[in-house]
């Protein structure tokens, strides 16, 4: 016989193929019921290693012991003549079908109802979206460096090296590196690899932790394969810490040929740290992007400190320079600094940089962003795409540049009326960066300004539970009340933002104008006092003095404090100069003065009698439109018209986006100016007395009646405004009402 032949006859086969049968269908029982409880994934691999080992075992078994009526024997004592193997075979066979069936029905069961079954986690810092699918396409996350050194203090050491490297992995092509806020949003968190792998949609994660003593460094760092915790590659590194910039290029570069060896596949290029090796500069360079990463009053004030002392110790510090710039359009954002002040201080980096390194995409990618963030009505539409055009060029090389990437946006979106296209930007910003709230904000406010309210309020929502200290968020749920005419939940919107940076004088200043619009001038001087306590001399405060005076109907203050703010130029932020000039033209034209009105604006800026050519700033802008409109109360039709034509000309020869919207009032100022009136008419009805009143609590005060009567005395007109200045009292009783509630009383 031979011993194949007897292999048969002990049903060796038979048992080896029933044992892989069966155990495939319980690691499958197994693999199930483990996910469901949120089992790591060693307890089901410990299971199938334990299977493997047992299938050798088990055949064994079938080769020395054979199953009789009387138990288990070993087979050599077994009487050839009274072996049962033949039945037992026959009774395996039986039991190999039976499995296999059942592994049939499994197979059924996991592809027509299990998979419909599977729901996606909710993972990452409270998380209320979906996770991202997880690439399979190279990708890395690189979690903040754990500050073992038992010292908070060096907290800004361990972030610093992690943002470094991330810098650096970002120089690899092929591999998408999830951004920084992403990232650093599972600090300190509790969560898994293969959680935060799914959330970021990364195949691959690198952590790691830092110990800092005196004049030593100890790194450790590992790669980590998220789908199945696999350890790609690890490594400790001690050494002198003015050994830092080689052990992050060693990290870098390590990092790099493990995932070039099992995933990119490509030799890499070299990959270039921070650019210095005075480890003071670096020391005071970390501290800065800690101070800027709070974005805040006091903290941006703090980073420009550290950054310029880092370049005291290394003036060719080309890192630290750049960041200096982003933190003064940083600055320019919050209010901290004016348009002026922003260029003076940002351009000259900007160009240092440039010189030293013409190719050096976040310098061009800055100096673009400063032309964007600073606008200039002379500059082209064709010249403002063009700068588009190339910084979403720069972001394929920079697509974690979360603050250009809102930038470019943001232009798309208010300059060129493109929303489609500037959401799309959002949404590929919010693939590498899902944990980014800004990029949720501005999502937010584009999907508002488009009507999308639903969509709006999801993703400020998003915005909040990802920064819910950043007062960003509820100032533009705020915008989003009041796209839906509810100005109480508009102005508690507002009063929360105020919470939460108390420092930031513009958001008691946007209650404050409410107020004073809805006639509660005692209610307004409250919030008018703390913006004058934060920033007594900004254009936001003079301009809130303004309003205050307009609902005191004290025309005469009206006249001396816009006069005031006219002369000395303030600047336009939050719209303060310019609500402040259309204020002053309104009362005077009222008052019989529009000759003395147009003099005085003329008398501080002469230049705007040029109306072939456009101011080259703001301030000159509003100043041409609004002595156009002082033209209504002594110039003749023709005369104002003609005005009109050549200003409004160059409007549209420089693609200036005053007629955007096609609800704009703007429309309705055209057609007056040109003589159609029943266009204006016609205008005003569908669009401007459709808007919430929460948008306009102006309007039923016909405003600009001079050269607005014609629409202003149309019948249809006339009755609508009346039923305005009713829901108009109403609200006002209702946002008095409101007040009274201890939140206001105790802000």
């Amino acid at each position: 016989m031979t011993f194949f032949t007897e292999l048969k006859r002990r049903n060796v086969f038979r048992i080896g193929v029933a044992y892989v049968l069966f155990g495939w269908v319980l690691l499958q029982g197994a693999d199930f019921a483990l996910d469901l409880i949120g089992a790591p994934n060693w307890i089901i691999q410990s299971i199938s290693i334990v299977a493997a080992a047992g299938l050798p075992v088990a055949l064994i078994i079938a080769w020395v012991f054979e199953l009789t009526p009387e138990g288990l024997k070993r087979e050599k004592d077994v009487d050839r003549n009274q072996s049962i193997t033949t039945k037992t075979g026959r009774k395996l066979d039986r039991v190999i079908i039976g499995v296999l069936a059942l592994a049939v029905v499994y197979l059924l069961v996991d592809k027509l109802v299990l998979q419909d079954l599977v729901t996606p986690p909710e993972t990452g810092p409270a998380s209320t979206e979906a996770a991202l699918p997880v690439e399979q396409s190279p990708s890395v996350a690189v979690l903040p460096f754990v500050n073992m050194s038992g010292d908070r203090e060096n907290e800004y050491f361990s972030d610093g090296l992690t943002e470094t490297l991330l810098h650096m992995l970002s120089q690899l092509p092929g591999l998408r590196v999830a951004a920084r806020t992403s990232s650093f949003a599972f600090k300190g968190q509790s969560v898994s690899i293969a959680e935060i792998a799914a959330t970021l949609g990364v195949a691959n994660v690198l952590e790691g932790s830092v110990q800092k003593a005196d004049d030593r460094v100890r790194v450790t760092a590992q790669l980590i394969r998220a789908n199945d915790g696999f350890h790609i590659w690890s490594q400790n590194y001690t050494r002198p810490l003015e050994d830092i910039f080689a052990i992050q290029d060693e990290i870098a570069a390590d990092v790099a040929d493990a995932l070039g060896s099992s995933l990119l596949g490509t030799a890499q290029p070299d990959l270039h740290g921070v650019s210095t090796s005075d480890l003071s500069a670096y020391d005071s360079y970390l501290k800065g992007l800690e101070q800027q990463a709070f974005y805040s009053y006091g903290s941006l004030d703090n980073a420009e400190n550290h950054f310029k002392q880092a370049l005291a110790r290394d003036p060719d510090f080309i890192d630290a320079r750049l960041e200096l710039a982003r933190n003064y359009l940083l600055k320019f954002n919050t209010g901290l600094i004016n348009e002026d002040e922003a260029r003076a201080l940002a351009v000259p980096l900007i160009s240092q940089v440039r010189e030293q390194e013409p190719d050096n995409p976040l310098g061009r990618a800055l100096e673009l962003s400063l032309n964007l963030f600073i606008f200039d009505p002379s500059v082209s539409a064709a010249e403002t795409r063009a700068t588009v055009d190339e910084l979403q060029y720069l972001l394929q090389l920079l697509p974690t540049e979360s603050l250009i990437r809102i930038n470019v946006a943001a232009t798309l979106h208010q300059f060129f009326g493109n929303q489609q296209q500037a959401i799309e930007v959002l949404q590929a910003g919010l693939m590498i960066d899902p944990l980014e709230a800004e990029l949720h904000r501005w999502l937010g406010r584009i999907y508002n300004d488009s009507g999308q309210l639903d969509e709006a309020r999801a993703s400020l929502q998003r915005s909040l539970e990802l920064a819910p200290d950043n007062p960003n968020g509820y100032g533009t749920m705020t915008e989003v009340e009041k796209e839906a005419d509810n100005l109480p939940a508009a102005l508690d919107w507002m009063r929360r933002a105020s919470l939460v940076d108390r420092q930031d004088h513009e958001l008691a200043a946007h209650i404050a104008r409410d107020l004073y619009r809805l006639r509660l001038t005692e209610e307004g001087d409250y919030w008018l006092a703390r913006v004058q306590a934060l920033a007594p001399d900004s254009g936001v405060a003079r301009n809130l003095e303004v309003e205050r005076a307009a609902a005191r109907d004290d025309t005469q203050q009206v006249i001396a404090l816009a006069s005031a703010m006219i002369a000395d130029q303030v600047d336009n932020r939050q719209g303060a100069f310019g609500e402040t000039v259309f204020i002053y033209i309104d009362v005077m034209l009222e008052a019989g003065r529009a000759r003395e009105a147009y003099d005085f604006l003329v008398s501080v800026r002469p230049e705007i009698t040029r109306l072939e050519q456009i101011s080259p700033d703001i301030q000159g802008l509003i100043m041409q439109w609004a002595s156009i409109g002082a033209m209504s109360g002594f110039e003749s039709f023709e005369n104002r018209q003609a005005a009109w034509r050549r200003f409004s000309g160059q409007l549209d020869a420089q693609g200036f986006p005053w007629k955007l919207d096609p609800a704009s009032e703007d429309y309705t100022w055209d057609f007056i100016m040109n003589g159609e009136v029943e266009q204006a008419i016609d205008h005003y009805l569908q669009y401007e007395l459709t808007e919430p009143l929460a948008k306009n609590l102006n309007r039923h005060r016909k405003l600009h009646y001079q050269f607005f009567g014609p629409v202003y005395e149309d019948p249809r007109v006339t009755a609508k405004l009346a039923e305005e200045a009713e829901r108009y009292a109403a609200v006002r009783e209702e946002v008095r009402a409101m007040l009274q509630r201890p939140e206001w009383n105790n802000p």
